[in-house]
């Protein structure tokens, strides 16, 4: 018996709502393999968001009410005591920045906190609105490439020289996207070091921070020693709850002068009030949202597993990279010998819609990402898929 026909809290959400709610993942899908397409691209889940985040939204709705507000003293404490629970990680209110969106908020933080023309590490593979934020704020990419061993690493020399050459910050993934690595801390350490003896800011985007695999911890960069000075986290509990559209990302800046910093860089881009539904959500989300996790968590654990043990069975040509967090795969197609390209166009002929490695740009050819949120019995018929179609 599959485990989602023993949950209790997790609801498929089905292909005919998905479509009727123009879902980006279901639209581009469906419009690129056809109807009967199967959607493992954009990293949003399959599964309703936790029932009490839908009941606090209807009440929400059901006042009529939709002026302008602020974010009670509720939010904060629902944010603090989250990752004080789920990460032993001791945040205040007052450090907290709220925005809408991560991506949104990049190119306005590195406006106001890097000079014109700055040089901004990016661990490469990277998530794309990544660098693409990076452009939009005017300022230079710079291609920090993971080493690869059959597992992804900081390559610490190669990020001495960037730094030594004058980058002025670093953009951190972890858990990371699209490789599913979760940084140690004395992976992460060794990084904070390095930024602080060069005078570096560091972005810490931790937005996956809750989808980690049994056994794997996750460590808040603003735990480490040297990094509170110049660091900034940026965590959301879209992720964790399939929330994305409804907008809500939090800023931790401990450093009280960088935090007036980033909340005038934030008001100048236009961001002034919370997402209306996305405070309440947050609220029962990070409140009583843990049982439905804990859930997800056990499935995306059952997952990873049906997938390694399928593809090393049945087509051992490609190589499951271990995942850590993330409910993300990250596939080594090389041995096949295809590109990327050919790749795809073999996986779309089989209705099976995956993210082209080369989405993630340098070190990203010949892989594919899979998205595991969906419920197992659609895993099984893609797994069926994509062997087929690359046999």
């Amino acid at each position: 018996m599959a485990l989602i026909d023993q949950a209790t809290l997790l609801r498929p959400i089905a292909r005919e709502t998905q479509r009727a709610a123009r879902s980006i993942r279901w639209t581009e899908a469906l419009a690129a393999a056809g109807d009967d397409a199967i959607a493992l691209s954009v990293a949003d889940m399959d599964f309703a968001a936790p029932q009490v985040v839908i009941d606090a939204v209807a009440r929400r709705a059901q006042t009529g009410n939709f002026s302008y507000t602020y974010l009670s003293p509720e939010f904060y404490q629902s944010v603090c005591q989250w990752f004080s629970a789920r990460h032993g990680w001791d945040i205040t209110a007052e450090q907290i920045v709220s925005v809408g969106r991560v991506v949104e908020a990049l190119p306005a933080l590195l406006r106001r906190l890097t000079t014109p023309s700055a040089k901004i590490v990016v661990p490469y593979p990277a998530y794309g609105p990544i660098p693409t934020a990076v452009a939009a704020s005017g300022r230079e990419v710079v291609a920090w490439q993971l080493s690869f061993d059959g597992q992804y690493r900081f390559d610490l020399e190669a990020l001495e020289t960037l730094l030594a050459q004058g980058a002025e910050a670093i953009i951190l993934t972890n858990p990371h996207n699209p490789t599913g690595r979760v940084w140690t801390g004395s992976e992460l350490s060794k990084v904070a070091k390095l930024a602080a003896a060069h005078n570096a800011l560091v972005i810490s985007d931790e937005v996956h921070a809750d989808l980690l695999r049994t056994g794997q911890t996750f460590t808040p960069y603003l735990t480490l020693v040297d990094a509170e000075a110049s660091a900034i986290a940026l965590t959301s509990p879209g992720k964790s709850f399939n929330l994305a559209g409804l907008e809500i990302a939090n800023m931790v800046v401990p450093n009280p002068d960088l935090r007036a910093e980033v909340t005038a860089a934030v008001q100048a881009a236009g961001s002034h009030n919370p997402r209306f539904f996305a405070e309440v959500a947050t609220i029962a989300a990070y409140s009583e949202g843990g049982p439905w996790l804990d859930e997800l968590l056990a499935l995306m654990d059952h997952h990873v597993g049906l997938v390694t043990q399928e593809l090393a069975t049945r087509l051992p040509q490609v190589t499951v990279i271990p995942a850590e967090g993330t409910y993300l795969l990250w596939l080594d197609c090389r041995t096949l010998g295809l590109s990327t390209e050919k790749l795809n166009q073999k996986l779309l002929g089989s209705g099976l819609v995956l993210t082209p490695g080369t989405a993630f740009g340098l070190g990203g050819e010949e892989f594919m990402r899979m998205n595991l949120a969906v419920p197992t019995q659609m895993l099984e018929t893609a797994i069926d898929r994509f062997v087929t179609a690359l046999q």
